[in-house]
């Protein structure tokens, strides 16, 4: 177990598998909960590094950005770096609002990013179709071959299993103080809110939530920050590596 003080604190790579019936091979990486602040500087080139080396074929976005007026600059400075990324999409979390969603909608857009607040996007990687909802679940029977829900807060997988293959969502932080662990149950916020979870899947849904990457008060316990890469691979051991 680990104190972690201080906003500049590491972040690990959570590896996640989808397994899909489609051909297509390629890998989503979640970012969430940045909180950009003056004092979050040291954060932006190791966070920039790791999408660099990564390489995904898909950034999503997950809300929560920045904190402070300053923070807006180096949620400017981390969008240039990846601005000639073609499937960059993002959402609003609560913190945005209360800063001004316009200007981070703004920041977004003027980096070459998807803003998809509200709204669902179509794009094809890798031979296969995808469909991106942000911040919305809509009712309706998959009319792709990848379904994603991108969320900030956190919803009961039972409200939309049915209709993605793939949800993201943040906000909790893991309760960012965690005493025990269940499976993938953070404990005792687990008995607070009930998404407070890693992981968990119904039909054929796989749902992840992130610990974030950054905190608005930056003090946690043995709950160590995170920013999830999902690799979807086609349903074949042989495709997992």
């Amino acid at each position: 177990m680990k104190l972690e003080i201080g906003y500049n604190q590491p972040f690990e790579i959570r590896k996640e598998i989808h397994l899909s019936e489609h051909p297509g091979c390629f890998d989503i990486l979640y970012l969430s909960d940045l909180h950009f602040n003056g004092f979050t500087g040291g954060m932006i080139s190791t966070i920039i590094s790791t999408v660099h080396n990564l390489n995904p074929a898909m950034i999503l976005f997950g809300g929560d950005y920045i904190d402070t007026r300053k923070g807006l600059g180096y949620l400017n400075e981390l969008l240039s770096s990846i601005s000639h990324r073609k499937h960059v999409f993002a959402i609003g979390g609560n913190h945005d609002y209360y800063f001004g969603i316009r200007k981070v909608e703004k920041a977004f857009v003027n980096n070459n990013a998807s803003w998809i607040e509200k709204q669902s996007i179509y794009v094809n990687i890798e031979n296969t179709k995808i469909r991106i909802d942000g911040n919305m679940v809509v009712e309706q029977k998959q009319d792709a071959d990848l379904s994603i829900l991108l969320l900030h807060k956190p919803l009961p997988l039972v409200k939309f299993s049915s209709y993605y293959n793939i949800a993201f969502a943040g906000h909790l932080h893991g309760c960012q103080f965690v005493l025990w662990q269940s499976g993938n149950n953070l404990y005792p916020g687990k008995l607070f809110y009930p998404c407070n979870f890693l992981k968990s899947r119904q039909e054929k849904c796989n749902y992840f939530i992130s610990k974030g990457a950054g905190d608005a008060l930056p003090i946690r316990y043995n709950c160590r920050r995170d920013v999830v890469l999902v690799q979807v691979r086609k349903n074949n051991p042989s495709y997992i590596h």
